[in-house]
């Protein structure tokens, strides 16, 4: 079969083509600085933030005892804590950890929070209250079987003049944790 430059020109064509596609609608793959992490700006607001005085927030949302997701991504959370501290962040944000199983011991929640960080705050939402932090984060979970399946995103969220807004949802496994500090530092 003989290619002509007529041939081999359109195939590139097609080729670079999907490329702009594909850099247009999944942007981490032209931009992989930013992977993993997705902007989504609106207002939060929710009980454990009422008393909150901090004007950044990292909120993790997990179980108790989870050791195949929570576990490395608290004790993520835990190491970019204290490359903050060692950073000399002028604000460095609490960082929440909500359970997704309601009705819960709220000291045994505190206990798992601070098991990775003693400064770790936790909160043990009602039904309700995880109801509609799930519908307004559209968080995916399920309490199925041993050890219950959800993803390991983390919230940052920002103090505003009106309440708490959402700033980014970092969701790599592991976090991009250069992103985190960079964001953060940013928003100081």
């Amino acid at each position: 079969m003989k290619l002509t430059i007529k041939t081999i020109s359109g195939i590139l064509l097609v080729i670079i083509g999907f490329g702009v596609i594909a850099g247009l609608a999944f942007p981490a793959l032209t931009d992989p600085k930013n992977a993993g992490r997705s902007e989504d700006r609106r207002i939060v607001d929710f009980p454990f933030l009422k008393e909150e005085s901090a004007e950044l927030v990292l909120v993790y949302f997990g179980y108790v005892g989870c050791t195949r997701v929570c576990t490395p991504a608290l004790n993520e959370l835990a190491d970019i804590y204290r490359e903050m501290e060692t950073k000399e962040f002028k604000r460095i944000p609490s960082v929440w950890f909500v359970n997704m199983t309601p009705e819960m011991d709220p000291l045994s929640v505190q206990s798992w929070a601070e098991h990775f960080d003693k400064r770790f705050k936790s909160y043990a939402p009602s039904q309700n209250e995880l109801n509609e932090m799930v519908q307004t984060l559209n968080l995916v979970y399920t309490n199925m079987g041993v050890e219950a399946e959800h993803m390991p995103y983390a919230y940052l969220i920002r103090k505003q003049a009106q309440g708490y807004e959402l700033v980014y949802i970092y969701t790599s496994s592991p976090y991009n944790r250069s992103l985190i500090l960079e964001d953060i530092g940013v928003l100081q």
